[in-house]
């Protein structure tokens, strides 16, 4: 099947800024620079517009042409053949080992397809048994989808406590990973969870959530990660984690369309919330469903022994379709150590670049202790918002701490170049830092 490309916009704009110097790289990063750069192609938007600087990843990545082709060819065995769920459920299937591949879950059956990150943490959230008093402990820096999951227990008596981050961050002029020390006065005999992102939505800091789980899971408590920002972007391994869940959306590191994620249950920690009910039991959870579909009240119901209890029969299949497809071309072709290898590099040239314009970028400097796509400058979101977005052509997201972009394996130092050029334009005509 034949894709159609956006009709190629060169542009001038910044054209006095070097895009393509790899003078100061190294052997390998001019290597990856090379890798990657075959691969641009995938997604038109920056690929074929130059009036575009797409520094957004991690907010959604522009499509590219791996899912395209995965979601035209899923629209024609629709249109064409007349018993294709067959077919489609052996892609599910599949999708479901290279997602725990993704991952290094133990077997693919701790992987549940969800709707999205929401729903996936959402089904851990109501799984964990607790007692009018207890409580479960958060940052008050985790994204909202989380904490309004365990805020939403507290009219049946569970105590969210959050852990105040932010004050320490302002005091100390600095923002720092999360670690087993941040939380450990919070926690206490009655914690029953602690819910922590792996990688912060808004900073950017790697958080320390391994160490959390040396911790605290040998206390019994579960840790629910949210690992949303992670996953396809750097390498990750669940079980060093040593987490009891994660959770997490496939349409950011892994480029699918919106409307499918995934959970991941550790069989330890399945063990430990014995025999959990799902929020919404669907019949896709259950293994002695009737071929007549006719349910007998008096006989037993045998819910699968692990993670697949929580997904649904009429589960995105063209999104599982379009996971299948990138999942395997990230594994595969791209390769995790090279993806999380070259966002580092992007970043770091932009850290670069930014000290040397004297524009600030916040949060922890080490890559131990950052994510490899994002950089958060801090820089007005107002006024330097509407630059960036009209004159500049670029894309962002602007947030509490100042202007984020972030990388993807589309990007370029090319792109680096031209949003420096931006930059140096926006300081030229009197915009502060």
């Amino acid at each position: 099947m034949v894709s159609r490309p956006l009709p190629s916009r060169a542009s001038s704009k910044h054209s006095s800024v070097n895009n393509s110097s790899l003078n100061d790289a190294s052997e390998d990063e001019k290597r990856l620079s090379e890798k990657f750069a075959v691969h641009r192609h995938l997604v038109p938007l920056v690929s074929q517009n130059e009036e575009v600087v797409f520094l957004n990843a991690a907010s959604a990545p522009p499509s590219n042409l791996v899912v395209h082709e995965a979601i035209t060819r899923y629209s024609a065995e629709a249109l064409y053949e007349a018993h294709p769920h067959t077919k489609w459920r052996e892609t599910r299937e599949e999708a479901r080992r290279l997602i725990a591949r993704c991952i290094n879950a133990e077997v693919p059956e701790t992987i549940a397809f969800t709707r999205d990150t929401t729903e996936g943490l959402g089904d851990f959230i109501r799984a964990v048994p607790f007692q009018p008093g207890d409580n479960v402990v958060v940052v008050d820096t985790e994204h909202p989808n989380q904490v309004y999951g365990w805020l939403a227990l507290r009219s049946a008596g569970l105590e969210v406590r959050q852990v105040p981050t932010i004050p320490d961050a302002e005091k100390a002029g600095e923002i720092t990973a999360v670690d087993a020390e941040t939380l450990r006065p919070y926690v206490d005999g009655r914690t029953r969870a602690i819910g922590i992102s792996s990688v912060s939505f808004d900073s950017g800091q790697l958080n320390d959530v391994a160490g959390i789980s040396a911790a605290f899971r040998p206390r019994g408590i579960h840790v629910l990660a949210d690992v949303a920002q992670h996953v396809g972007i750097a390498r990750l391994d669940v079980r060093a984690l040593g987490v009891s869940a994660a959770a997490f959306t496939l349409h950011k590191g892994l480029n699918c369309p919106t409307g499918v994620g995934a959970l991941y249950i550790s069989p330890a920690a399945f063990a430990e919330l014995a025999d959990p009910a799902p929020p919404i039991v669907n019949m896709a959870a259950v293994r002695n469903v009737r071929a007549d579909l006719l349910v007998d009240g008096r006989e037993a119901v045998q819910m699968y022994p692990d993670a697949r209890r929580f997904e649904h029969q009429n589960m995105s299949l063209v999104g599982v379709a379009a996971a299948e497809a990138f999942a395997r071309f990230y594994l595969e072709v791209l390769g995790p150590t090279d993806v999380e290898a070259y966002l580092y590099y992007l970043t770091d040239l932009l850290r670069g670049e930014c000290e040397r314009l004297g524009i600030s970028v916040l949060g922890p400097r080490e890559r131990r202790c950052r994510a490899p796509h994002i950089c958060v400058l801090d820089l007005d979101p107002g006024a330097w918002g509407a630059y960036l977005r009209g004159e500049g052509g670029v894309r962002f997201t602007a947030n509490r701490l100042g202007i984020r972009v972030s990388f993807g394996f589309f990007n370029s130092v090319g792109d680096v170049r031209r949003f420096v050029g931006v930059l140096e334009s926006g300081l030229a005509r009197g915009l502060s830092v």
